[in-house]
C-alpha cells in the first residue's frame, strides 16, 4: 500500500478520488518504463535518474528509461512535456506553473510528472519522491528512504506552484547541490569542502550585494578622483559612493557591461551600498533625500539611471540600514529590485504583530505598493554567537507569510554556513519547506525532521525546543542576532532550565541507545547548550574543565571552523574559558 504523506507542504493541491488503483511495482518488480521527451533537458534527465534511483531504493524495482519517440508501452512513468502528455490529452497550464511548478496526474496505467520552466519537472520528481513514497532528504549526509516492495498508485491529481521564484537558505547543508535540489530551493549555489565555504556564489546572480567599491574601485579611484566617493561630514571619504556625479553612474554602467558579457548567463546583479554607513552627503545627493524623505533617495534615482542603461537585465539594490525606509515619490524601474533586509528586527515575536517591529512593518508594506518585484533578506541566527541557542523557530512561519503576503517574490533566509551550529540541520530543512509553501503544517514538519535525524532520542530533543521557547515566550524578552548567552541568563537560559535542558539531552541518548550515528549527532546538537554552560560559567570549575575538553573534541570531530559570523575560532574559543576556569581557580586558592 503506499505510504500516507508525512508533514507535506502542497501548495496547490486538487485531488481525484475514485478510479482504479495501479501497481507501480508489485514484489520488488515493475511493469512501468520511465519517459523522458526525446529532446529532454539536461533537468529532465536529472529528473529520470532520480526517479529510476529512489524507487530502486524503496522497492527493489529498476524502471528503464525510454525516449517518447519509442513506441508506447502498457505502463508508463511519464515526465516533462512529452509527446505522451500530449497524446493523453492532458491540459497544463505551463504559464501558471511558471519556472518551478509542476502537476502530477495519474490516467490509468500512465502516471504524468510535467512541470514549467527549468526545474518544474525536478520538482515534482522530488515531491512525487516525497509526499507519496516517503522519501526524506534531511540534510547533505542524512536520508530516510522506507523499504516497500509493492506500491499502488491511487487516483492522482495534484498541482502545485511554489509561494516564492526565489528561495535560498543560507546554511552548510543547504549548500549541497543535491540537498539543495531534492527540497526545492532554486538559489543556492555556493560550494563547501571539508566544512569550510570554497566559492560563494547564489544562482543566476553575478554580484551579490555591497557592491559599490567592485564597480568604483576605491584603490584605483579615490586619490585621482575623491569627488566619486561619498561628502561625510564635510570631507570626500571612501565610503560610498557619490550617487549624482554622472562620472560614477558612467564606471558603474561600464563595469557592469564589461562584467555581463564575462558572466552572460547572469539574470541579477546588485548595485548596492557598502556594508557600513558614511552615504553621501552633497548638496546635489542630499536634496534628493531630502526631498524624498529618506537616503533611499539618491540610491533609487542612481540605480533607476543605471537600469535604463541595462533594460534586458535586473538590476537589484539593497534596502538595508539607512536606505531601508522607500522614499516617497520614487517608485523603482521595472527591471529595479529591491532586497530588503530585516537586520534591525527582534526574533522573539512575528514581524506581523511585535510593537518592536512596527517600523519594519510600515517598511515592508511601503515597498509593497511601490514595488513589484520585492525579495526579502531575513536573518534567522545569532550572527554573534553561532552555537548560542536561540529559540526563533516558531517566528519562521509567521514571517515568511508576512513577507508573502505583502508581495514579496524572493527569499534570502540567511543562517549560519558553518557546520555544527545550533540546529543548523533542522533550520535548513525547516526553511525550505517554508520558503515552498508557508502554508505547510510546520510542527509535522518539524517532528518528521527530528525523528529521522535523531531517531528514538527525538522526543526529548522536541521537548528541550518547546521548553526553551516558551521559557522566553514567558519572559517577554527579545532576541537580537547580535546577542549571547548572558542575555538569556533570566530567561531561557536560567541555571535551573539549563538542567532540565541537560536532563533532557540525556534521555535522549540513552534513548538512541546503540544507534551510534544518532548518537553522534544528539552529541552534537548539544553543543550549544555545552556552548553556554561554559560562557555563563555553569557548574563547578572541575565539571566546566571537563566540559571544555568534551566541547573541543566535539568541534574538532565536526570541523567546526569558527563561533561568530566574523571569527573564534574553537582553539580561541578553548583559550578564553581557560583563562576563566584558571583564574577562578587561582582566586578560589587565595
Amino acid at each position: 500500500m503506499l505510504a500516507q504523506p508525512i508533514g507535506t507542504c502542497l501548495c496547490v493541491l486538487t485531488s481525484v478520488s475514485g478510479g482504479s488503483q495501479a501497481a507501480l511495482t508489485d514484489g520488488g518488480k515493475s511493469e512501468y518504463c520511465i519517459v523522458i521527451p526525446a529532446a529532454a533537458s539536461e533537468a529532465e534527465r536529472k529528473a529520470a535518474d532520480e526517479v529510476q534511483r529512489f524507487l530502486w531504493q524503496v522497492t527493489g524495482a529498476e524502471l528503464p528509461i525510454v525516449t517518447d519517440d519509442q513506441p508506447a508501452a502498457s505502463h508508463e512513468l511519464v515526465l516533462g512535456d512529452s509527446v505522451r502528455l500530449r497524446r493523453a490529452g492532458v491540459e497544463i497550464d505551463w504559464e501558471k506553473l511558471g519556472d518551478d511548478g509542476f502537476r502530477i496526474l495519474t490516467r490509468g496505467d500512465r502516471l504524468l510528472i510535467a512541470g514549467g520552466g527549468v526545474r518544474g519537472t525536478l520538482n515534482g520528481v522530488y515531491t512525487f519522491l516525497e509526499d507519496y513514497l516517503g522519501c526524506r532528504w534531511l540534510s547533505a549526509t542524512v536520508s530516510v528512504i522506507p523499504r516497500r516492495e509493492t506500491v499502488v498508485l491511487r487516483p492522482i491529481d495534484v498541482t502545485q506552484v511554489p509561494a516564492l521564484s526565489f528561495r535560498e537558505v543560507y546554511y552548510a547543508d543547504a549548500m549541497d547541490p543535491d540537498f539543495a535540489s531534492r527540497n526545492k530551493l532554486n538559489g543556492n549555489a555556493s560550494i563547501m569542502r571539508d566544512g569550510v565555504m570554497i566559492g560563494e556564489h547564489h544562482s543566476g546572480w553575478d554580484l551579490w550585494c555591497h557592491s559599490f567599491f567592485t564597480l568604483v574601485p576605491r584603490d584605483r579611484y579615490f586619490a585621482q578622483h575623491p569627488e566619486y566617493y561619498g561628502l561625510v561630514n564635510g570631507k570626500r571619504e571612501a565610503k560610498q559612493l557619490c550617487l549624482t556625479n554622472p562620472d560614477v553612474l558612467r564606471i558603474a554602467v561600464e563595469a557592469l557591461k564589461q562584467r555581463w558579457a564575462e558572466h552572460p548567463d547572469a539574470t541579477y546583479t546588485s548595485v548596492s551600498q557598502n556594508d557600513w554607513g558614511g552615504n553621501c552627503g552633497c548638496d546635489a545627493c542630499r536634496a534628493i533625500d531630502e526631498r524624498e524623505g529618506t537616503p533611499m533617495g539618491s540610491m533609487l534615482e542612481f540605480v533607476n539611471n543605471v537600469a535604463v542603461q541595462l533594460p534586458d537585465k535586473t538590476i537589484s539594490t539593497l534596502s538595508y540600514q539607512y536606505t531601508r525606509r522607500p522614499p516617497r515619490t520614487l517608485a523603482p524601474a521595472d527591471n529595479v529590485l529591491i532586497m530588503l533586509c530585516s537586520i534591525e528586527c527582534n526574533r522573539s515575536k512575528p514581524i506581523a504583530s511585535d510593537p518592536a517591529n512596527a517600523s519594519f512593518r510600515d517598511d515592508v508594506r511601503g515597498w509593497s505598493r511601490l514595488s513589484g518585484n520585492l525579495f526579502i533578506w531575513d536573518y534567522v541566527i545569532q550572527f554573534s554567537n553561532l552555537l548560542d541557542p536561540f529559540p526563533n523557530l516558531r517566528v519562521l512561519q509567521p514571517n515568511v507569510r508576512f513577507f508573502v503576503s505583502h508581495g514579496a517574490k524572493g527569499m534570502f533566509a540567511q543562517g549560519n554556513r558553518e557546520y555544527a551550529g545550533e540546529f543548523g540541520e533542522l533550520r535548513a530543512y525547516v526553511l525550505a519547506k517554508l520558503l515552498w509553501n508557508p502554508d505547510c503544517d510546520v510542527n509535522r514538519v518539524v517532528d518528521d525532521f527530528l525523528q529521522g535525524y535523531y531517531g528514538a532520542g527525538w522526543r526529548p530533543i522536541r521537548r528541550y525546543i518547546d521548553l526553551m521557547h516558551d521559557a522566553l515566550g514567558r519572559s517577554g524578552a527579545g532576541l537580537s542576532i547580535y546577542g549571547g548567552p548572558g542575555d538569556a541568563r533570566t530567561t531561557y537560559l536560567t541555571s535551573e532550565l539549563v538542567a532540565r535542558y541537560d536532563a533532557l539531552f540525556g534521555e535522549a541518548e540513552r534513548l538512541a541507545g546503540a544507534d551510534a550515528e544518532a548518537v553522534r549527532r544528539i552529541r552534537v546538537a548539544r553543543m550549544p547548550l555545552m556552548f553556554a554552560k561554559l560562557e555563563l560559567g555553569y557548574g563547578t570549575v572541575a565539571e566546566r574543565r571537563s566540559l571544555l575538553r568534551r566541547f573541543c573534541l566535539l568541534a574538532r570531530e565536526v570541523g567546526l571552523q569558527r563561533l561568530t559570523e566574523w571569527g573564534r575560532t574553537p582553539e580561541e574559543f578553548r583559550a578564553d574559558i581557560q583563562a576563566r576556569l584558571d583564574k577562578e581557580s587561582a582566586e578560589s586558592a587565595q
